[in-house]
């Protein structure tokens, strides 16, 4: 067997059952393998898509998803995918063609040193230069990605690609210790929890990618203890729950929360812009942090052998907060909107047509803002946004990987009309590889939060304005089904025929333009 074909049947016992792709000579060993193996390639029109595909299906099922692109500019192109990823902490795994290890450095096709450009943006790197050790390579490359977690990188020569290995050189996968134990003390933050009059969990992706989400929310149930998720980050609130006060850390704000808190436990949550840098000002001066990302399961005991109660008092100011600010977001929506159709809109019907499986995806953008303020009576393991490098244009890859890794979910994509044609060329491989989804396209014909900002700062849009786009009929150029919705009224029904149709539905909502203003 070659490099190549033991490197295949690897990813297949590995539990990949398909990899993102856009085809290139680099790769046309990796690709008869995978079509001799039966292991299934999505392909696609950008690199970029591919990546945002494998890091979609990491998040999606914490396993590695693979993207495999041709060498140079491809490699390049892919990289966009696994910066997301990095900021997110999403396992996956890009695999890069090149030429020969051979030539390497004397100006081959493409000669480009893509380990080096790979590994500030992943937790692994190596190119695979020992083609006996293909299986151990790519089984460091898996580990790495489990244990960051995060995404993985692998050149792939073409002659290390195509050469023949004997069974008996084959190096097999090394033993490696147990994943390290993630940051954190269950008793002292049990204890500095106990001591607490107003504490606060804020809940982040790496409580997702520890499994730990059920745990936190089964005891700030029990304990009434309030926690929120910054936004971007994986949520946890996989039903409604009375201690999930929502997103915090959005550009149009949130309600008051993290200031007044005397304790706060980072859950698996990066100290970042969206806690203030845990900076006074944003937190008490005198506030306690501790950190926890696994070890909820066995809080509750070691909380009540501490003291610890129940804050039933706090959770209800904090529920009271959260509503407020609200209501007063609907309230800016319905003054901005003026009897036209608005973002609040589309909110409101996805609030009417959001099945519990639903997996609903949020490209980056001024749309965004509002599903994040408004569609917080909870924010499921299910849900997915670009991550927090806070990109756009990830959207259609996202509910293509979606598809492919849930088929039996319906997948709807909210996005921008900005976010969406970063890559609407997809739509076409979508529609031909049966990856049906629903995607509302919110289309104030321009960058929302930005056109906003200018006309605060400025007085006029700079740069920030689009012209006008047929979504529909762009659709349905591209083989997909369209629909025009003008109309509020108009759009619950047409989202629910979309989810009854199997198709890829876009489904074009103009509105007026705006940002959330909470209280």
């Amino acid at each position: 067997m070659t490099a190549v074909e033991y490197f295949v049947e690897g990813l297949k016992q590995r539990g990949v059952r398909w990899v993102a792709t856009l085809c290139g000579h680099g790769l046309d060993p990796f690709y008869q393998a995978a079509q001799r193996a039966g292991l299934r390639l999505i392909d696609v029109r950008n690199e970029q898509t591919a990546g945002y595909m494998a890091g979609t299906a990491g998040r999606l099922t914490r396993r590695p998803g693979v993207v495999a692109v041709s060498s140079g500019v491809a490699h390049v192109n892919a990289l966009s995918g696994v910066a997301d990823a990095y900021m997110d902490g999403a396992p996956m795994l890009l695999v890069s063609g090149a030429a020969a290890v051979r030539t390497q450095g004397m100006g081959h096709f493409q000669d480009l040193d893509q380990v080096a450009l790979a590994a500030p943006v992943t937790v692994y790197a190596r190119a695979m230069d020992c083609a006996d050790r293909v299986l151990e390579i790519l089984d460091a490359a898996f580990a790495a990605a489990l244990e960051g977690p995060g995404p993985a990188h692998i050149t792939f020569p073409m002659d290390m690609q195509t050469a023949e290995v004997a069974p008996d050189r084959l190096l097999r996968p090394a033993r490696r210790p147990p994943r390290r134990c993630l940051e954190g003390d269950p008793e002292a933050a049990a204890v500095a929890l106990a001591r607490a009059q107003q504490p606060l969990v804020v809940a982040g992706s790496g409580v997702y990618y520890a499994d730990s989400g059920p745990a936190l929310v089964e005891f700030c149930e029990r304990y009434a203890v309030p926690f929120v998720i910054p936004i971007w980050d994986r949520g946890c609130a996989e039903r409604r729950v009375e201690s999930f006060m929502g997103v915090i850390g959005a550009a149009t704000g949130g309600p008051r929360l993290l200031a007044d808190a005397d304790c706060i436990v980072m859950a698996g949550a990066a100290p970042d812009y969206r806690v203030g840098y845990l900076q006074p000002g944003a937190v008490k001066a005198d506030a306690t942090v501790v950190w926890l990302t696994r070890g909820w399961a066995e809080l509750a005991p070691l909380y009540e052998r501490a003291g610890g109660r129940a804050h039933r008092e706090w959770l209800e100011e904090a529920r009271r907060r959260r509503e407020r600010f609200r209501n007063a977001v609907w309230q800016s929506g319905e003054q901005q909107s003026a009897g036209r159709t608005h973002a609040i809109h589309i909110i409101r019907a996805l609030r009417e047509t959001l099945s519990d499986n639903a997996i609903l995806l949020i490209d980056g953008g001024s749309i965004g803002q509002w599903a994040h303020q408004l569609l917080c009576d909870r924010y499921p393991a299910h849900w997915l946004t670009c991550g927090r490098s806070a990109v756009v244009g990830w959207g259609i890859g996202g509910a293509m990987a979606a598809r492919a890794s849930r088929p039996d979910a319906p997948v709807i994509l909210l996005s921008g009309d900005g976010a969406f044609t970063f890559a609407v060329a997809e739509l076409e491989c979508a529609v031909r590889q049966g990856l049906h989804f629903v995607a509302v396209v919110a289309d104030d014909q321009g960058w929302g939060i930005t056109r906003v900002g200018h006309l605060e700062k400025f007085g006029q849009p700079i740069a920030s304005s689009l012209g006008p786009v047929a979504f529909d009929r762009l659709a349905e150029a591209l083989g997909a089904r369209g629909v025009r919705v003008e109309q509020p009224e108009g759009i619950a029904p047409a989202i629910r025929q979309a989810l009854e149709t199997p198709a890829v539905t876009v489904i074009h909502v103009p509105i007026t333009g705006g940002n959330p203003v909470g209280a």
